[in-house]
C-alpha cells in the first residue's frame, strides 16, 4: 500500500491521550490536542515550542475534524515559513 503525502499524514498520536503532534519530516511543528469548552470537545491547534507560554493558537475544530485541523494547521506553517522540504505535492 503506497502512503500519499497529505497535511494529515504528517500526524502523529502523542503518547498523552487526545493529542497529536504534526511534523515536517523530524520537527514539531504543531500540537493539536481535543480540549473541552463549554461541554463541547473540540480540537485545539497550536504551534509547536518547547515553552508553553511561546506557543500561538492556530484554531479550534469541531472534534470529528482531525483532516480540517491538520490542513489549516500546515496551511498556517507554510504561511509563516515557506515552503516545506518534506515530500508535499
Amino acid at each position: 500500500m503506497v502512503q500519499h503525502w497529505s497535511p494529515l499524514s504528517q500526524v502523529e498520536r502523542d503518547v498523552r491521550p487526545d493529542t497529536w503532534i504534526m511534523f515536517d519530516q523530524h520537527r514539531r511543528i504543531a500540537i493539536i490536542r481535543i480540549v473541552e469548552i463549554r461541554g463541547r470537545r473540540l480540537l485545539r491547534s497550536v504551534t509547536y515550542a518547547a515553552d508553553p507560554e511561546q506557543r500561538q493558537l492556530i484554531g479550534y475544530f469541531p472534534e470529528n475534524a482531525m483532516r480540517l485541523a491538520a490542513e489549516c494547521t500546515w496551511h498556517e506553517y507554510i504561511k509563516a515559513t515557506g515552503p516545506s522540504t518534506s515530500n508535499r505535492r
